[in-house]
């Protein structure tokens, strides 16, 4: 059985690296954008399992890149975890525009990873 492959879009670099240790230990391979601006591109060449997207990012924010990916019939069954350190953030907008799951920073890595599980059997 081949890995699962997570794609991770977040502007915070030190989150980005320390989340993809946790996936890598987990036998996941794992794609990286820091911008809202080229996820498109790695999108239709990595063909993600699950994909990790940040609310707020530079430029493009997370819910426009939801709505974008959830209205793209190749892309709208891959499942989206939003990301935000912000708790001010109405995460009832997250799942109304296609969201699978919504988790807070500092992340807890074992319920990520039980959300993970059950959205990519």
């Amino acid at each position: 059985m081949s890995k699962k492959k997570i794609f991770i879009i977040d502007d915070d670099k030190s989150f980005l690296n320390s989340i993809e240790l946790v996936f890598l230990s987990k036998d996941f391979d794992v794609v990286k954008a820091v911008t809202g601006e080229t996820f498109y591109d790695v999108l239709t060449k990595e063909k993600p399992d699950l994909i990790l997207l940040d609310i707020k990012l530079p430029g493009k924010d997370g819910f426009e890149i939801l709505k974008e990916i959830k209205s793209n019939d190749k892309f709208s069954k891959i499942p989206i975890i939003m990301v935000t350190g912000d708790t001010t953030v109405h995460i009832d907008k997250a799942f109304s525009a296609g969201a699978d799951d919504c988790v807070f920073k500092p992340v807890n890595t074992a319920e990520l990873m039980s959300s993970i599980q059950r959205l990519i059997k």
